[in-house]
């Protein structure tokens, strides 16, 4: 995975400035290392009294999406999150508390893919998949599994 410092010199060559609000934000996605809505970057921001509207992170997502830094999903929440561009993953979601993990596959999961695109006579271009469950906190805290509203 590329480092911050890589990230921002690269920026500083393409000519960008490196902001408090941009070297923050990526901070925030090294920091977590997992998927960050808008509202968690502004809380977190505001945690470390560095004042950003909603408007400016949007902005600065907006551009490090647009410069290939960070990507953006969503899940059944419909919730847009953002993190660092990295190796094709997935993620586990949990039901109860919404803590999400990204996870990668072995190479098991290429073969499947040729194998869809060989028997349906389909291209795949790219794919989603998550895992929904109890994280380990929620599942050993004795919480029933329910259906996701």
């Amino acid at each position: 995975m590329i480092n911050i410092k890589e990230i921002l010199l690269r920026l500083k060559k393409e000519g960008f400035r490196s902001t408090t609000i941009r070297k923050s934000i990526l901070d925030l996605f090294y920091k977590f290392k997992k998927p960050l809505s808008s509202q968690d970057i502004q809380k977190y921001l505001k945690q470390k009294n560095i004042k950003a509207n909603k408007t400016t992170v949007y902005r600065e997502l907006d551009f490090l999406k647009n410069q290939n830094i960070i990507e953006e999903f969503q899940l059944d929440d419909k919730i847009k999150r953002y993190e660092i561009l990295s190796s094709h993953h997935h993620h586990t979601v949990c039901i109860k508390c919404r803590e999400i993990k990204c996870i990668e596959f072995s190479k098991d999961l290429e073969s499947q893919e040729k194998e869809i695109e060989k028997n349906n006579k389909f291209k795949i271009i790219n794919h989603s998949l998550e895992f929904y469950g109890l994280c380990h906190a929620c599942w050993r805290a004795g919480h029933k599994c329910q259906a996701v509203k």
